[in-house]
């Protein structure tokens, strides 16, 4: 199910719009939605902005529609600027978990 994070983000390193490296924040009041686990597919980050389906590196049914839950970059098209396009096939995807020290 939805799990809750108010310090939740997205970033990228590269992506297809060229754009420089940018952290993609959650909007206001949509922590609720910070990321989803569920056993049949892989992770989906807020209400489907990355969403991340099995054996994503040989089919094409994962897609991003970054702006539901984060917030889209000014200037960017939420289903188009990581990628190139709405679906994708992903050759790599790599997830981090950022915890304070105790």
């Amino acid at each position: 199910g939805s799990k809750t994070s108010a310090k939740a983000f997205l970033f990228t390193l590269k992506c297809h719009s060229g754009l420089a490296p940018t952290k993609m924040r959650l909007k206001q009041r949509n922590n609720g939605n910070a990321v989803y686990h569920g056993g049949s597919y892989g992770p989906v980050f807020g209400s489907h902005d990355i969403d991340v389906h099995d054996n994503a590196n040989s089919n094409s049914n994962s897609y991003t529609n970054v702006g539901n839950t984060y917030e889209c970059p000014a200037g960017q098209t939420g289903n188009t600027f990581l990628t190139g396009s709405r679906h994708y096939q992903a050759s790599e995807v790599e997830v981090f978990s950022v915890q304070e020290k105790e």
